[in-house]
């Protein structure tokens, strides 16, 4: 595990870490490939802490398909049945929505005008563990789809 450990000195934002990130071992992007390994249950969120948008594999110096790896597991995760209920029926409510242009905009305008008026104590309290180190950013005052319309509908 020893190149492991060198490996984890090269990666973007983890230099600090201080190698137990998200409660486990090995930290960062190695780690989301590693822990559920050892224990797939314990760590069965890791997997889904990553956006997949490949820029761990394209800064990997021994050229590791970090994103493809991350992805896999959350196949055998998913398909071994080791996602939290939660996780499952969120996954089902966002493919649902997703699925559904319509519905999606309808959900993110709404979203809005609820965090508009939401009390902070809400969203930021001892209860929501991502409230703690995090603040919701002010919602853009146009989605993109509606910009999209008014600047390039009709342009071909």
């Amino acid at each position: 595990m020893h190149p492991l450990r060198r490996l984890h000195e090269y990666l973007p934002g983890l230099p600090g870490s201080g190698g137990l990130s998200y409660g486990a071992t090995y930290s960062g992007p190695i780690g989301l490939i590693i822990d559920p390994a050892f224990n797939q249950r314990k760590y069965s969120n890791l997997p889904f802490a990553s956006t997949l948008n490949g820029s761990c594999s394209n800064v990997c110096p021994v050229k590791i398909n970090i994103h493809e790896q991350i992805y896999a597991w959350r196949r055998v995760l998913v398909e071994r049945h080791e996602t939290p209920l939660a996780k499952r029926a969120a996954m089902k409510a966002a493919g649902e929505l997703l699925s559904r242009p319509a519905a999606y905009r309808a959900a993110i305008a709404a979203a809005d005008v609820v965090l508009a008026h939401l009390p902070r104590f809400v969203i930021y309290n001892g209860l929501n563990a991502w409230g703690r180190h995090r603040e919701v950013p002010h919602p853009p005052k146009q989605t993109f789809h509606s910009w999209y319309q008014a600047n390039r509908g009709g342009k071909q």
